[in-house]
């Protein structure tokens, strides 16, 4: 909600919905996934998160704004679990057979990954899913002390850490210069063309998306020109 790019950018609404409420419905389509909590902050400009989520009966927790990877681990503690999966709430287009796919690899290499994500340059930017165990986390939650390993709460577990196996989901796709996430008014502006030309579908995939851009090629120079942030800038 204090997004500095874009405030409030996932309360925005298309089609008289707000993209959280596209983000959350599409993740509970999920098959594998068995809890869903938001971890939102305690912030008082999240209250409309925390709303939401009581009119939708969904879990959630509320911890610290900066230290994200406490706000995990704080979620794990309330709400056990052997296995996370991470998603990002700036994401409505997320693929809930995708991320389906991604647990199901994870659970049959479990003993030989810690942790598994999407490729960076093999799908679209906004379908991103991370699959971790709950050792990880712990681990990552006790010995991160780094800022960007508190924000971003996962880069102790695959960058820092060799205690750790981690892995890339596997696949022939080669999409990553597609940005479907919401972080620049630019962002919104294609989310909204995407999410308006499936209205009243909510089921929709991502290889559906890309359809559209095959006959509305101009979609891709709508937010072409921002730069993805650095985790450690």
């Amino acid at each position: 909600m204090t997004s500095t790019r874009l405030p409030g950018k996932i309360m925005k609404q298309v089609c008289g919905r707000t993209l959280l409420d596209f983000h959350v419905s599409r993740i509970l389509k999920s098959h594998r996934i068995n809890r869903f909590v938001l971890a939102i902050t305690t912030n008082a400009s999240d209250d409309p998160l925390e709303k939401f989520c009581i009119d939708a009966d969904i879990d959630y927790i509320r911890g610290s704004e900066d230290d994200v990877l406490a706000r995990y681990y704080q979620a794990l503690q309330e709400f056990p679990a052997d296995i996370i999966v991470r998603v990002t709430s700036d994401c409505p287009l997320i693929d809930p057979d995708l991320m389906d796919q991604v647990i199901q690899y994870y659970r049959d290499h479990r003993e030989r990954y810690d942790y598994i994500t999407l490729g960076p340059i093999n799908f679209p930017r906004g379908l991103d899913v991370e699959v971790f165990s709950a050792r990880a986390l712990e681990k990552a939650y006790l010995h991160g002390h780094e800022m960007h390993q508190r924000e971003h709460v996962t880069p102790y577990i695959y960058r820092e850490n060799s205690e750790f196996s981690c892995g890339v989901f596997p696949s022939d796709h080669k999409l990553g210069h597609h940005r479907w996430c919401v972080d620049e008014p630019e962002d919104f502006d294609l989310i909204t063309k995407i999410l308006t030309a499936f209205k009243g579908k909510d089921n929709f995939s991502w290889q559906e998306c890309l359809t559209y851009f095959d006959s509305n090629p101009d979609w891709m120079t709508i937010n072409s020109a921002i730069k993805q942030k650095s985790l450690k800038e």
